[in-house]
């Protein structure tokens, strides 16, 4: 069966704006789908990757594709077919990288070392993906005053890169792109979803409970987390995010007052009232009972009875509780 996807690339160029039929069944990876376009772009399968909009950032061939990948607009980052050096910029500086490229044409940066332009987009490329905000001359500086050997570390600006690594227009959108993601994260208003990466705000600074505004509408039952330990908030209804981990003072306090403080009630047939809130056994994530029976399943997987604590029988495993057991509620635990 013929699925028809829209691509195109970050430039907006007329010939990569297309819409054309895969047969998405035989595709798994990022990988397969680079294969499956090399035809309809015309393009070798090194001339162009795909992007992830949401973190700046290039798909690995080995990443699965998902439903959302099929759902959305395949963007395109196009590189060029080569990276040729201006005669005026060439120089017989060994490339301060890979001193083996003696046989490629190296370019002088504006610090009076060389490099190979392929090299240098790759290195550039490498220090955004690690979150940096600057290129830094990598060179080691063996005439260091002192005699220790020390790096070069001057300043090249996007301008220069563009010109010496020859940029094609996709890769010094993405180059921008990166660099603003960079600098928002290193902001203290801005955090990095945990889920899927792309950069979240909180409503207001006192609320560590944030919400993913790309996770509510791709995954919604997995689109909250704590602003200070970056994990899944756990806690319903609370101003804490329940993990055990988290490094606000008031964290395990906070998860240990739930506990106590929490409303009870009578589930199912069972006569006697238990919390509504319980700390999973296994990873001690705080768990909320608002309706249904008493087996209760957490994120963690772990599956136990709500009312005693004791993990769900499993088929020819003796212990364990069930929905035969009148079991005894358990006491308020302590974390």
């Amino acid at each position: 069966m013929t699925t028809y996807i829209s691509i195109g690339n970050l430039s907006g160029e007329r010939q990569y704006e297309q819409r054309i039929g895969l047969q998405i069944h035989k595709m798994r990876t990022i990988g397969d789908l680079r294969v499956a376009l090399v035809g309809p772009l015309g393009l070798p399968r090194d001339r162009f990757d795909v992007i992830k909009m949401s973190e700046a950032l290039l798909y690995n061939d080995t990443e699965l594709l998902t439903h959302n990948d099929w759902s959305s607009k395949m963007v395109l980052v196009i590189h060029p077919p080569s990276r040729p050096i201006f005669d005026h910029l060439k120089t017989t500086e060994t490339d301060m990288v890979n001193g083996a490229y003696e046989d490629e044409q190296r370019t002088i940066m504006s610090c009076g070392h060389g490099i190979v332009p392929a090299t240098l987009y790759e290195y550039c490329w490498n220090s955004l993906q690690q979150g940096d905000l600057e290129f830094k001359c990598p060179a080691i500086d063996e005439f260091s005053v002192r005699g220790a050997q020390t790096t070069c570390g001057a300043t090249w600006t996007l301008y220069e890169l563009t010109i010496k690594a020859q940029l094609s227009q996709d890769e010094r959108i993405l180059f921008e792109m990166k660099l603003s993601k960079n600098s928002l994260a290193k902001m203290n208003e801005v955090q990095e979803c945990p889920f899927c990466r792309s950069l979240a705000v909180r409503d207001n600074i006192k609320n560590d409970r944030v919400v993913c505004i790309n996770c509510s509408k791709t995954n919604p039952d997995n689109s909250e987390f704590c602003w200070q330990c970056l994990h899944p908030w756990t806690t319903p209804n609370a101003i804490y995010c329940g993990n055990l981990s988290c490094s606000t003072s008031k964290g395990q306090t906070a998860t240990q007052e739930i506990l106590r403080t929490c409303s009870s009630k009578v589930m199912g047939d069972f006569n006697r009232a238990s919390p509504t809130v319980r700390a999973c056994p296994s990873c001690s994530a705080l768990v909320e009972h608002t309706s249904g029976c008493k087996q209760m399943t957490c994120k963690c997987k772990h599956i136990f009875c709500f009312i005693c604590l004791k993990p769900w029988k499993k088929k020819g495993v003796s212990g364990g509780c069930d929905y035969g057991n009148n079991c005894d509620p358990a006491q308020c635990q302590s974390v």
